[in-house]
């Protein structure tokens, strides 16, 4: 007989034992059963549906990345929220911190309407006329558009800072330099391969 004080786990816990163990059922059903927490946990954070899309999928990367590291299955439950919180923030912080490329005014007239002006900046970054265009501007503005294309986004607040220039007055230099841009490459001639 088994010991009678023993306290027996129950289902669920049972299911994160089994999803630590790696059984792919197990995590259909986890998932299922617990995706409600999730979603419940993201929208309280008043973010739109597709922002909570995103970040149930990234608490759920988190949880099978980290699930060897849960001690105590039967807290499964708080954990996923502690983890879905903190996702809900990194995406509110990530958000803050996108740096809007404003209108594609600066690129109107170029070629191929449906492509980004971030991609026709990527696109046309080879070539040779953007390079000197971009070399022509000054060292202040070459360092904004570095700063603006950086990856991780920085924020306006920490180009400002860095730069020294208002926080206001990025966004309309950025356009004034990208109109610059496109200026200096159309009027120099393509080269011919």
């Amino acid at each position: 007989m088994g010991d009678a004080g023993a306290v027996r786990p129950c289902p669920r816990e049972m299911l994160t034992a089994a999803c630590q163990a790696g059984d792919q059922r197990a995590w259909s059903e986890l998932i299922k059963l617990y995706t409600p927490v999730v979603w419940s946990v993201a929208r309280s954070f008043r973010l739109r549906s597709a922002d909570c899309e995103d970040v149930c999928q990234l608490t759920w990367l988190r949880v099978v990345e980290n699930i060897e590291r849960l001690r105590e299955p039967a807290k499964f439950a708080s954990w996923l929220v502690t983890i879905t919180r903190r996702e809900a923030i990194k995406f509110i912080e990530r958000s803050r911190r996108h740096v809007p490329v404003g209108d594609h005014a600066p690129f109107d007239d170029w070629p191929d309407e449906t492509v980004s002006v971030e991609d026709t900046v990527v696109d046309r970054w080879q070539d040779p006329r953007m390079l000197e265009a971009f070399r022509g501007l000054s060292k202040h503005h070459q360092a904004l558009l570095a700063m603006l294309l950086h990856e991780p986004a920085l924020s306006y607040d920490e180009i400002s800072a860095a730069l020294g220039i208002p926080r206001g007055s990025i966004g309309p230099t950025r356009n004034r330099i990208l109109r610059r841009l496109r200026d200096s490459v159309q009027r120099r001639p393509a080269l011919v391969a």
